[in-house]
């Protein structure tokens, strides 16, 4: 059975649907520890097994930012400025490991989050480690220079 959230920014111009092999009382959820994600206190949650939709729902409002590496990119809303997702894109799929604070069932993710720092690993290795264990996630109405 899966277990269906949606969510999305404050202002509805990006939407989420995530279907969760576990329900989120179980789930396992991570804090990643760079500079970005702690400057959002963001916590996530990432299951290969899992499925993700982005919607772009007024594509103009999309916000693209890389730093380090570059080997994601974080998918923020223009207007309102919400912290949707990480995503990364390689050979037409997409894999994102989701903020959980923009699902409508956010409070029922009880889990304490768990630290998370891959400052050590080289470009190679975190695309790898990102396709195994991020959710495989559809674009619904991306640009096609990012699916």
């Amino acid at each position: 059975m899966m277990h269906r959230l949606d969510g999305g920014c404050h202002c509805g111009a990006i939407a989420l649907e995530l279907s969760l092999p576990r329900p989120p009382e179980e789930e396992v959820i991570g804090a990643c520890q760079c500079s970005f994600c702690r400057k959002h206190n963001a916590r996530t949650v990432s299951d290969p097994k899992a499925q993700a939709r982005l919607i772009l729902r007024q594509p103009s409002q999309l916000q693209r930012y890389r730093f380090g590496l570059g080997a994601s990119e974080v998918v923020l809303c223009h207007r309102c400025g919400v912290y949707i997702a990480m995503l990364m894109t390689e050979g037409g799929k997409a894999w994102t490991t989701i903020n959980i604070d923009v699902l409508d069932g956010r409070a029922r993710f009880t889990r304490s989050a768990e630290p998370r720092d891959f400052g050590g690993e080289v470009l190679e290795e975190r695309h790898e480690r990102r396709k195994a264990r991020w959710t495989p996630t559809e674009l619904v109405g991306w640009p096609e220079e990012s699916g």
